[in-house]
C-alpha cells in the first residue's frame, strides 16, 4: 500500500522561486506534485507548515565533523559505530540530510590518529558498511589525498575501483604555498590550535617542507581512474592560475577554498563549481586569512557553501546571505541544488521538485536566524523539534 503525506500552508522554496502558503503531496520516498495553495483536502496525517519555509534537505560536500567525533582529543577515540550514529542525529538537527564525510588520507606516521593511513581506509570501509543499515540521514565519503602520501597510492586505486569514495579531492599542504603560504600565520596555527612549542611547530615545519610529492603523471592515472568511475574530482586550496591549468587536466569539476579572488574568478571562467566554507561566509572571514567568503560572493564566484569543520553553519549562511539581500532560493541553492549537481546526485535530491526524493526541512524565523522544525527523509519524518516558552513561576522552592 502506497503511504501518502501532504505538507500544506508553506512557502516552498524551489530552484528558480517561492511558492507562497503551497503544497506539497508525497507519495512513498518521492514528491509526486507541488501546488500553489492549499490541498482540496486534509487527512489527520497531513502537516501543517503554518507559513513557514520548505525547503530541500542540506547537501553538504564537504564535511571533517566525522573527524572530530572520532577524535575528539589527542589520543582519544572512539568507536566508528558510537561516532557514526552520534554524529548522524547532531546532522539531521542541523538540516543535513546528505553529508559527504571527508577523510584526510595524510601518511601512516600522522600526528593525529584519524588522518594516519591504517586509520582512514578503515574508516572508509566502516562507514560503507553502516551506510547500508538503519539510517537518519545520506551517508557519502569525500577521501582529501594529500599528494605528499606516496606510499597510499595503490590504496587510492583500489578504494575507486571498488567504489568505496564519493568524492576524490587532492591536496598540498605543504608549507609555502596554498592554504599555509604565509608560513608564520602555519606556525601560530601549530602553536595556538595545536598545542606544539614554538621549537616543535618550526621542526614540523621544515620536515613538511622535504617531503616529496607524487609526481604529476601519477595523480593524472588517479584522476583518471575516478572519472572512470564516475567519481567526482575536486581541488584544494588553489592559489594560482597555474595550479587550475593542473586541475583542468585531471578533469576535475570542483575548486575547494580557493586562496586569492583573482583565483576564484578563474576557476568559475573554467566553469569549475566553486566551493567556500560557509564558517567563513558566516564569520566574515578565513580563519586562515585567506580568500573571505563574503567578499567572494559580493564578486559573485560561489556556487556552493559546505560546513567544513562546523556543521552548525550551512544553514546559518544561506539565511545570513538572504538577510543581505540574496534571495531565498539563489542561497538555498548554495547549500542543496547546486553541491548535488557538483557530485552527481541532482537526479535525486537537491531540489523540491517532482520526481526526487522528499528530502525536506520545515524552517521558522526568529529576527532572521533559522529555526529548524522538522526534517524529512524519504518522506519520513526523522526530527522534530518541540520549542516550548518558558514556564513562569510564582514562587521558589
Amino acid at each position: 500500500m502506497m503511504n501518502t503525506l501532504k505538507i500544506y500552508s508553506a512557502n516552498i522554496v524551489t530552484p528558480e522561486k517561492v511558492i507562497y502558503n503551497g503544497t506539497v503531496f508525497i507519495e512513498d520516498d518521492k514528491i509526486t506534485q507541488i501546488l500553489e495553495g492549499l490541498p482540496p483536502e486534509i487527512q489527520p496525517e497531513d502537516i501543517d507548515a503554518n507559513g513557514s519555509w520548505l525547503l530541500p534537505g542540506l547537501v553538504d560536500s564537504h564535511s571533517d565533523a566525522i573527524e572530530m567525533e572520532l577524535e575528539p582529543r589527542p589520543s582519544t577515540t572512539f568507536p566508528l559505530e558510537v561516532s557514526f550514529y552520534e554524529l548522524e542525529k547532531k546532522l539531521v538537527g542541523e538540516g543535513i540530510t546528505t553529508i559527504y564525510h571527508s577523510l584526510s588520507l595524510l601518511e601512516e606516521n600522522a600526528k593525529k590518529f584519524i588522518r594516519k593511513n591504517s586509520t582512514v581506509l578503515s574508516v572508509v570501509e566502516g562507514i560503507n558498511r553502516l551506510a547500508q543499515g538503519a539510517f537518519l540521514i545520506r551517508h557519502r565519503t569525500h577521501l582529501r589525498y594529500e599528494i605528499t602520501n606516496i606510499s597510499a597510492v595503490e590504496e587510492v586505486k583500489e578504494l575507486i575501483m571498488n567504489h568505496k569514495i564519493d568524492q576524490l579531492s587532492f591536496m598540498d599542504h605543504t608549507p609555502g604555498q596554498g592554504q599555509f603560504r604565509d608560513i608564520e600565520i602555519h606556525k601560530k596555527l601549530l602553536i595556538d590550535h595545536r598545542r606544539f612549542s614554538e621549537e616543535e611547530a618550526m621542526e614540523i615545519i621544515e620536515e613538511s617542507l622535504k617531503q616529496v610529492k607524487l609526481e604529476d603523471h601519477i595523480l593524472k592515472e588517479l584522476a583518471d581512474l575516478a572519472r572512470e568511475h564516475q567519481i567526482p574530482i575536486a581541488s584544494h586550496d588553489d592559489d594560482t592560475i597555474e595550479k587550475l591549468d593542473l586541475v583542468k587536466e585531471w578533469n576535475a569539476t570542483i575548486s575547494e577554498f580557493p586562496i586569492e579572488l583573482h583565483v576564484a574568478k578563474k576557476a568559475k571562467e573554467m566553469g569549475l563549481y566553486v566551493v567556500m566554507g560557509a564558517p567563513n561566509a558566516l564569520l566574515g572571514k578565513s580563519h586562515s586569512n585567506n580568500l573571505s567568503a563574503m567578499e567572494a560572493l559580493e564578486h559573485n564566484v560561489v556556487d556552493i557553501l559546505c560546513s567544513d569543520y562546523y556543521p552548525s553553519s550551512l544553514l546559518h549562511a544561506a539565511f545570513k546571505l538572504h538577510a543581505e539581500g540574496m534571495p531565498i532560493n539563489k542561497a538555498i541553492n548554495m547549500v542543496s541544488l547546486n553541491p548535488a549537481k557538483a557530485l552527481y546526485i541532482d537526479h535525486e535530491v537537491g531540489s523540491i521538485k517532482v520526481g526526487k526524493k522528499a528530502d525536506l526541512l520545515i524552517v521558522g524565523e526568529d529576527q532572521s536566524r533559522p529555526v529548524l522544525k522538522m526534517v524529512l527523509v524519504n518522506g519520513k519524518v526523522v526530527c522534530q523539534m518541540n520549542y516550548q516558552l518558558p514556564l513562569s513561576v510564582s514562587g521558589r522552592i
